[in-house]
């Protein structure tokens, strides 16, 4: 095992060679570093340093700080006007869509209980908005139509996905008999989702005002992105303090800033030579964590739920889609672009072992991680197909 800087500079140098490599194969640079992840992981080489990979939980919690506030810069009320209908049938469509198929499948073909069903079903729309951020950022240089929604419609999801767990979990209690009060569970967990999705984006809103309104006393390009990282550490910081959502936090500061600052283009643009190392750190670190010895423990319900949750979103997407009336070639590929899965799912995988009875838990959380790695492979791979097929690949 070698020191902690020797680690994070082999973690850098290797992710840069391995994005090389992917490019080389016409894969995203993603999937090479989830890749290198796997190699210079402890499964392996064992090249990275325990004390970095205990720090994993951080380096993804500041990473997705900021994807989310890059992904709230489509959020301007421009924009809006004219996707928005869109974002929001697709987003509940793609959210309703995989619970159902997801949860019906197991209830049905495999005769999953009907309260692991429903929480399965739950966790399967949870995208990893930041796979798919780095794949649009990549190949789609001169984004459309189709990587504007598809952007959006990743940011928003997971705030119905959160609403969703939350009523489903309080559910499966009750059927469990974890809880004796079915209405008093159901309405304890719907506030506490309400209470971080409206939260979070509160507290962006609040935070945004504040930097934009400031921002007449920064005069150089420094100290404009040494105020950037301070105002989405701090306002992650705060969120993480308060039990709300870094994601949707960060999300509605970028969303915030987008809408009232003149200077939004430099706000963003100036992070583009920062942030690189820290997404190659957050996803070659999501590569060694990734425990591929479970893959051998991939039973029928992991079988079923891998091959039934992007079918259920594709097919919820289109129809969203298709109501709102959206283009044609977002109504055919949307649904491709939400196959990565990540820290979200198992998120919510680890609520609901800390909730259900025991084996239930440990079934859930043992199927989300073994999915987990196999969406985190093909993910990727995915999102560049959607945006070729879409004709926005540079």
């Amino acid at each position: 095992m070698f020191n902690i800087i020797l680690s994070l500079g082999i973690i850098i140098l290797f992710g840069i060679l391995s994005a090389k490599l992917s490019n080389k194969l016409t894969l995203p640079s993603v999937t090479g570093y989830i890749a290198t992840g796997i190699v210079i992981g402890p499964y392996v080489l064992n090249f990275i340093h325990g004390d970095i990979l205990n720090a994993s939980s951080l380096i993804s919690s500041i990473a997705l700080s900021f994807i989310a506030f890059g992904l709230g810069q489509n959020f301007t009320i421009s924009q809006f006007k004219r996707i928005g209908k869109s974002v929001l049938f697709i987003s509940i469509g793609e959210v309703i869509g995989a619970f159902l198929l997801v949860s019906l499948a197991l209830y049905f073909v495999v005769k999953t209980p009907l309260y692991l069903s429903i929480v399965l079903g739950a966790i399967a729309p949870a995208t990893a908005p930041a796979a798919v951020v780095l794949v649009v950022r990549e190949y789609a240089k001169k984004r459309g139509v189709f990587s504007n929604t598809l952007l959006s419609v990743v940011a928003i999801d997971d705030a119905w996905g959160i609403i969703l767990f939350a009523f489903s979990l309080a559910v499966a209690r009750s059927l469990t008999g974890v809880t004796t009060s079915f209405f008093s569970t159901i309405i304890k967990d719907i506030f506490h989702a309400f209470y971080e999705v409206l939260g979070s984006l509160f507290l962006g809103l609040c935070v945004g005002i504040v930097f934009s309104y400031s921002l007449k006393f920064i005069r150089t390009p420094s100290r404009l992105l040494s105020f950037d990282i301070g105002f989405i550490l701090l306002t992650g910081g705060i969120a993480v303090h308060l039990n709300l959502s870094i994601l949707l936090s960060n999300m509605m500061l970028g969303a915030t800033i987008a809408n009232l600052s003149k200077d939004r283009e430099k706000i963003f643009s100036i992070l583009s030579g920062f942030d690189p190392p820290i997404y190659i750190l957050f996803f070659v670190l999501a590569g060694a964590s990734l425990e591929l010895g479970n893959l051998r423990e991939l039973g029928l319900v992991g079988i079923v739920y891998v091959f039934t949750r992007l079918p259920g979103e594709m097919i919820g997407a289109f129809i969203g889609a298709l109501i709102s009336k959206a283009d044609k070639t977002v109504r055919k590929y949307i649904g491709l672009g939400l196959a990565p899965q990540a820290g979200v799912a198992i998120g919510l995988a680890l609520l609901s072992k800390a909730y259900l009875p025991p084996d239930a838990g440990k079934l859930i959380l043992g199927t989300i991680i073994v999915t987990t790695v196999i969406y985190e492979l093909i993910g990727p791979p995915l999102v560049k197909l959607a945006l070729h097929k879409a004709g926005e690949v540079v």
